[in-house]
């Protein structure tokens, strides 16, 4: 052993007791124990659960929209298809009603998918821009729970690693609104008992080229079944005589989409069917405009039209902020603050749009319309638009500060400027995180926007939520927000918006890699906060250009900077800050085989982390600590670390923290050469990892089937 004398040893806390049962597909149980030096203050401990449960299989198909009439036919070509596993692909015009024949079947045989059901619309046809495989497949592999499928940085590991995670399930995957093959092939399933329903506007016919596929084309329901439709969506509500039952069908077009919609206005108006169609003279007054070419698009504006004419002006401009509100989904709050109007008016505006049609429940509190209804509210909201856009970033951003400040305390926060507008109650970390789940597709589109009006805004909401990706390693959402929110601040011409975003920005680049882009950032930065005068950018951006240094090997330079900024975090008592300095300061001297330093700095760390209940950085402190008394050969307290950080990862919720752990632990018990200690801690870690989809499962089965003579499923290798 190097470096100085012999470091003081910490107290040596219980062993762990052993795992209940021995076998390799069993979670362990022990009860906390603590390993650090002098501690100041109350230390709060959190018992593990003695076992992970399994997360619950995914069940994200939305829920009809209604009865589904006339398709028995294709009903059974998928029943026959994909009843042990296969691809359909369902084909048709808009409005044709592809999407509720791929969910009324996936929701009427999802007893025969244990596995699970995903859904996901890839807005290939719509406003909005179409979802990439590569944010699919980490939004997938999150459903499946992988915690840090962001750490996946090309397409193609996400897709092998969402191929493997399937494999061995019986799951069904729903691919809605696709435009491209190129959207579809990274999201298949590997498993041979998986099915999947692709819809499409387009024939995606290169999809056939590596696969078997059932291709499916919807046509227009025939007069018959579009009398039904209308009919059953109609019930008792409203009274139509025969003839004008006909024209509205014939008005329509055949299309299952106005015809629900052309229904619910006439069972609103509670009218014949001539004032539905807008005529005092009978029911052919309008039939002149019927234009429905190869999109059905003149039949749906109108169609459209009457149901948005019938509305209360609330309700009326509830529908037009459709067309402004990014993304597909809304909730009453954020409706409320787009119309400058109550939580209970907006709600009940939003409730008289689901009625007549215009909007869906997707979720508790959540709303969702069709493409092409918010296309056409496009259209009608042209006047208001700015006004509306305005009040939405006002809306986003405190509530999205407050959200961020619950998942990431203590981080540092840019003073907001102006008062927020009511939003939904964030009680505790899971809430907010679900908050922030749900809306990041609109909070990412506020970001990228890149309308130079809202520049002042889109840096700071991108800033706000900063520590919600760190936290989540959403690492595509972090870098893509903040190279928008990077081009905002250079044409504000803000020196500090810059560098706030280019430090941020730089901790993801050097996430995924990119060490040269991230030190160019940090250089950047620092040389702002210099010129402004700002100790506390500049501590930062010294202590995250360390960390590229550290990854190249300049050691002695890495710890030069983190002591910089560690001067700076002591001297204004942010003990965060501290804790996370002295944790890295640690790791580079144990490089360095400054033994003695780096256990001094590893136990404050652990300290700090603990008294201010940051699970999180407690975990990596202890791993931290137990890499460290492992390459000081103190094999027995690195299991005890690493033990520690076990439940520190657990109480944090990091399922990938606690693997890694896991491994540590299993690395420690074979340098005390307990074999069958180490085996049993590496199929632990084996198991989460596999669950969670994570790239070190490989290196672990391998580890593992070294260590026990056995193949990596388990069988004696030959």
């Amino acid at each position: 052993m190097t470096g100085g004398p012999t470091p003081r040893r910490p107290p040596t806390p219980p062993p762990l007791p052993p795992p209940s049962r021995v076998d390799n597909n069993v979670d362990v149980g022990y009860g906390p124990v603590v390993q650090a030096g002098v501690i100041h203050g109350g230390v709060h401990l959190h018992t593990p659960a003695s076992a992970r449960p399994t997360p619950p299989p995914p069940q994200q198909v939305p829920r009809d929209s209604g009865p589904l009439v006339g398709r028995a036919h294709e009903l059974d070509a998928l029943d026959a298809a994909l009843s042990a596993g296969g691809i359909a692909l369902v084909t048709g015009m808009a409005g044709i009603g592809k999407t509720a024949l791929a969910v009324h079947w996936a929701r009427r045989i999802r007893e025969n998918f244990p596995g699970g059901q995903l859904y996901v619309d890839l807005q290939g046809f719509g406003p909005d821009e179409p979802l990439p495989a590569h944010d699919v497949l980490a939004a997938f592999l999150r459903a499946l729970g992988q915690d840090r499928p962001d750490e996946f940085t090309t397409t193609a590991e996400r897709a092998a690693a969402f191929r493997t995670v399937t494999t061995g399930r019986r799951m069904l995957v729903v691919l809605d609104n696709a435009s491209r093959v190129e959207q579809v092939r990274p999201l298949l399933p590997g498993g041979q008992n998986c099915a999947a329903i692709i819809t499409s506007r387009a024939a995606l016919t290169g999809l056939g080229v590596h696969h078997q596929v059932l291709s499916l084309p919807l046509r227009r329901l025939g007069e018959a079944d579009a009398l039904a439709l209308l009919g059953a969506a109609l019930g008792d509500r409203a009274k139509v005589d025969p003839g004008h039952t006909r024209a509205l069908v014939r008005y329509c077009g055949g299309l299952p989409l106005a015809l629900r919609i052309a229904a619910g206005r006439a069972a609103e108006s509670g009218s014949e069917a001539a004032a539905v169609l807008g005529g005092s003279s009978g029911p052919h007054a309008r039939l002149d405009f019927l234009d429905t070419g190869n999109d059905g698009g003149s039949a749906l504006r109108t169609v459209f039209s009457w149901s948005y004419r019938a509305l209360s002006g609330p309700a009326a401009q509830a529908f037009r902020v459709l067309g402004v509100h990014p993304g597909h989904r809304i909730d009453v709050f954020a409706m409320a603050a787009a119309t400058g109007t109550t939580r209970d008016k907006a709600s009940a505006a939003l409730l008289a749009l689901v009625r007549g049609h215009l909007l869906t429940e997707s979720g508790p509190g959540l709303f969702a319309s069709h493409d092409l209804l918010r296309a056409y509210a496009g259209e009608l909201c042209a006047p208001e638009r700015d006004t509306v856009l305005t009040r939405l970033y006002d809306y986003y951003l405190p509530v999205a500060d407050r959200a961020d400040d619950l998942v990431a305390p203590l981080r540092f926060r840019v003073p907001l400027d102006r008062p927020g507008m009511p939003g939904p109650e964030l009680p505790d970390p899971p809430a907010a995180l679900a908050w922030l789940d749900s809306a990041l597709p609109t909070l990412m589109a506020l970001c990228t926007s890149d309308d130079e009006r809202y520049d002042d805004r889109r840096w700071r909401l991108a800033h706000a939520v900063r520590g919600y990706f760190y936290f989540t390693k959403r690492l595509d959402a972090w870098i893509t927000t903040h190279e928008a929110a990077l081009r905002a601040a250079l044409r504000l011409a803000d020196p500090r918006a810059e560098a706030l975003t280019r430090t941020n920005l730089g901790m993801a680049l050097v996430a995924v890699g990119r060490l040269a882009e991230a030190e160019e950032h940090y250089v950047r930065a620092h040389g702002l906060f210099l010129h402004l005068g700002d100790e506390r950018g500049r501590a930062g951006a010294s202590a995250n250009a360390a960390s590229v240094l550290r990854r190249r090997g300049a050691l002695a330079e890495a710890l030069a900077k983190q002591r910089e900024a560690l001067t700076y975090y002591r001297r204004v008592a942010s003990d965060r800050h501290v804790c996370i300095t002295l944790r890295t300061m640690a790791s580079v001297e144990t490089d360095l085989g400054r033994f003695a330093e780096a256990v001094a700095h590893a136990e404050e760390a652990i300290e700090i982390a603990v008294r201010l209940q940051l699970h999180l950085e407690a975990a990596q402190g202890f791993n931290s600590l137990g890499i460290l008394w492992l390459r000081m050969g103190e094999a027995a307290s690195a299991e005890r670390a690493h033990g520690q950080a076990v439940s520190h990862s657990r109480a944090a919720g990091s399922a990938h923290q606690e693997a890694k752990s896991l491994r540590r632990l299993g690395a420690a018990a074979l340098a005390s050469d307990d074999r069958v200690r180490a085996a049993r801690w590496w199929a632990l870690a084996l198991r989460l990892f596999q669950e969670i989809g994570a790239a070190e499962a490989e290196q672990v089965a391998s580890d593992l089937a070294s260590l026990t003579g056995r193949g990596k499923s388990g069988t004696p290798a030959s």
